[in-house]
């Protein structure tokens, strides 16, 4: 975590691309969450920080200053936290989203590695902040864009698809009809601090289709935990749900729309210096995981 608000890191993540729809992927949230969040800011200031134009935002000279001050803020926490890091906190700290859990747990390689590897599990929009800061040397999460800070070493791309138990799942392949045939059940979905939810949220409301019965939460294994009971159908990626789908206790069905997709990418920080060695295991752990459709021998 940092020791600034999400405003004004937002804020600061904004001037860097000048653009909110821009600042609004990296961090994946929607970009009406980051006007929000910069109407916060400038009532907290007194002053407008920022214009925004057709050919982007524009800092007002109240958020120059701001802009300013912000980043030797920023970076004067980042020099105290190397100058007061534990003593036992030595290794390659890699950041992890929970669906990955069984597959890096039982990967021989890291597991028989020398070098000491912290494992920390949270979500995209904290894996990525915590990677910017220093605080992670290396990180697997959805839709993280290339930027000064970060380097993406590989990426793959995952179908989201309407999850369920046997039965559950509404007939049809499109997009359209699938959605509109689920608006009258009760679903499960991602909430807004998963990166899956902004691009589920937008079609939703592109389709002018409101779910009823809605549950959001932040965990995956809680999402699949209330579809396997079989009141709920929900919508996950297949990395989220393939070793359920492989041991035939629930059923995906992909949604057919290049907008509801996920990017996987394996990241770290330019001049973040991860052993070539623990970077080789890491890219092949990344290789081994399952594609859509491919299962697991359960």
């Amino acid at each position: 975590m940092s020791a600034f608000s999400r405003e004004l890191l937002s804020f600061v993540e904004i001037s860097r691309h000048n653009s909110v729809r821009r600042a609004a992927e990296v961090l994946n949230v929607a970009p009406s969450a980051l006007i929000r969040q910069m109407q916060m800011l400038e009532r907290a200031f007194g002053a407008p920080l920022m214009v925004r134009t057709p050919q982007g935002s524009r800092l007002t000279d109240a958020g120059k200053k701001l802009l300013e001050q912000a980043t030797q803020w920023i970076d004067a926490e980042r020099r105290l936290r190397a100058t007061i890091a534990r003593p036992d906190a030595a290794g390659v700290r890699l950041g992890i989203m929970e669906c990955l859990l069984p597959f890096v747990a039982v990967h021989p390689d890291l597991r028989d590695h020398k070098t000491a590897l912290r494992l920390i599990v949270s979500d995209t929009n904290t894996l990525v902040r915590q990677l910017r800061a220093g605080e992670l040397d290396v990180i697997i999460a959805f839709n993280v864009l290339d930027d000064q800070d970060i380097s993406i070493q590989k990426k793959r791309d995952y179908d989201i698809g309407l999850i369920a138990t046997a039965g559950m799942l509404p007939t049809g392949g499109k997009v359209a009809d699938l959605l509109y045939a689920c608006a009258d059940l009760p679903l499960c979905l991602p909430d807004s601090s998963l990166s899956l939810w902004p691009r589920l949220d937008g079609e939703f409301t592109r389709m002018r289709v409101q779910p009823k019965g809605l549950v959001n939460t932040n965990s995956v294994e809680l999402i699949r935990a209330y579809i396997r009971r079989g009141e709920y159908m929900g919508v996950l990626t297949w990395l989220d749900v393939v070793h359920d789908v492989s041991a035939g206790v629930l059923c995906f069905q992909a949604l057919d729309n290049l907008r509801l997709r996920e990017t996987l990418c394996l990241c770290t920080r330019y001049g973040g210096g991860v052993p070539a060695a623990v970077m080789a295991e890491l890219s092949q752990m990344f290789e081994a995981l399952p594609q859509t459709g491919q299962r697991l021998n359960v």
